[in-house]
């Protein structure tokens, strides 16, 4: 019963660590989607803030004409374009270097580069970012509510000014957005992404996952519950099965007893033949209880061999005139092949092989036709008995020789051929096979009869 309540803990395990996956991907992706919303208009903002700024005060005006040198041009170009220069009234002209090298090569855009130079001349007469504005342009084009801080930083990381919500103190987006190429200024962008959105977008699959969850672990529990009430009832019936086989077992056996005396004391050969009868069928009577009984033994799994030296050819001898008896109205053969050395006496447990002799002889009769032919096969290979009980009665279909020796498995016959039967036979055939430390095993064609084969160590 552990391994089911193993299981259900696995399941309930499983069902919670995918339903937080589901949840942790969809939160991560809804991060990352707001993130870029944030990137894009935190762009858009920094390029209109210094739109502003530019139209608001003309550096032009305060620095005199500047001619921009980029230094990706070469020597040549430098002159040539100094030399194109336009004449102004005092002939002087302010060279203004930019050097975008390194941004270049750490895959920074042109224009970007241009607007850090740009910034870089606003910081150097101490024309910041204009924070207030910046944060307008932001809030217009995010379109949302989202708890954001923006903090002016110079080259040491000291902070100018700030501007939002200065109670953010730790927000799931942070970035650093450089300023100007040579001055040094940092943008710092902290903001918070609500939870509140994510989890009202979701609520309804929350919902709904957390209620397949309930569903599934209350299904498990009543299936652990039906299964533990059904486990205490099959050991009940068990026991009581048990107890009822150990009942029928003494009366059957004292009948047995009582038949043979009186057929020692009997001297009518006619009550004589009866009374033989009558013991042989209370035989088969007490066959089949403890087949039953070895059903049983067999699912806890108690099954004990009692060795003793067996001579296997009487015992298929007492098997076939027992069974010759039972199925005397139907027209059969039975013939015993004895191949094994004379006198061979064999450490073997005689009435469970016995019980597994009859068993097959009975089959081989029952499922045929009257006239059949069954051969009981007596060999010595491999150091070890092989017996095998060959018939040319119905035979068994493929689909079913892989099937057979399962408890309960019964094969559905045709109209006129229905025999009755439980299922439990062959089952408790293996394994009593496998208690003596042999295999069973079957060859069999539709029409022309079955072959069982078995050894026994």
């Amino acid at each position: 019963m552990k391994k089911y309540y193993v299981i259900a803990l696995v399941a309930i395990v499983a069902i919670l660590v995918l339903l937080i996956g589901n949840i942790k991907g969809k939160y991560d992706g809804y991060v990352q989607e707001v993130s870029k919303q944030i990137d894009k208009s935190l762009d858009i903002a920094m390029e209109e803030e210094m739109g502003i700024r530019q139209k608001s005060i003309r550096l032009n005006d305060l620095e005199g004409p500047i001619f921009g040198i980029r230094l990706h041009l070469t020597t040549q170009d430098v002159v040539d374009s100094i030399m194109n220069l336009p004449q102004v009234k005092d002939g002087t002209y302010r060279v203004d270097i930019v050097d975008g090298r390194k941004e270049r090569a750490e895959g920074i855009p042109e224009l970007e580069i241009t607007r850090m130079h740009n910034q870089d001349r606003y910081i150097k007469h101490q024309i910041y970012i204009d924070l207030p504005v910046l944060d307008s342009i932001f809030c217009y084009w995010l379109k949302a509510d989202i708890p954001h801080l923006f903090t002016l930083l110079d080259h040491d990381t000291i902070q100018i000014k700030s501007y939002g919500d200065v109670g953010i103190k730790k927000g799931n987006y942070t970035k650093l957005k450089r300023v100007g190429l040579h001055e040094k200024q940092t943008l710092k962008v902290q903001a918070s992404i609500p939870v509140e959105d994510f989890v009202r977008a979701e609520v309804i699959p929350l919902l709904l996952s957390f209620l397949l969850m309930l569903l599934a672990l209350a299904c498990v529990l009543i299936q652990l519950t039906v299964i533990r009430r059904k486990e205490l009832e099959l050991k009940q019936r068990e026991m009581a099965t048990g107890g009822i086989i150990h009942d029928l077992r003494g009366p059957v056996t004292t009948a047995i007893s009582i038949v043979e005396s009186l057929q020692e004391g009997q001297t009518d050969e006619g009550m004589k033949a009866i009374e033989s009868r009558n013991e042989v069928m209370l035989r088969h009577v007490l066959h089949e209880i403890e087949t039953l009984g070895d059903t049983i033994r067999e699912e806890r799994m108690q099954t004990t061999i009692h060795r003793k030296p067996t001579d296997l050819v009487a015992l298929a001898e007492t098997v076939r005139r027992e069974v010759d008896v039972v199925f005397q109205s139907k027209h059969h053969t039975i013939i015993i092949d004895n191949q094994l050395p004379q006198d061979k006496k064999l450490m073997l447990d005689a009435d469970k092989v016995e019980r597994i002799l009859r068993n097959l002889v009975e089959n081989a009769v029952k499922y045929a036709d009257a006239g059949v032919e069954v051969r009981v096969r007596l060999a010595w290979q491999n150091n070890m008995p092989v017996v095998s009980v060959q018939d040319n009665g119905w035979g068994i279909a493929p689909q079913h020789l892989k099937k057979i020796f399962k408890q309960y498995y019964r094969i559905e016959q045709p109209s006129g051929r229905h025999r009755n039967g439980h299922g439990m036979g062959l089952t408790n055939v293996q394994h009593l096979v496998k208690a003596h430390g042999g295999k069973i095993w079957v060859q069999s064609h539709p029409g022309k009869g079955s072959t069982f084969s078995f050894t026994l160590a």
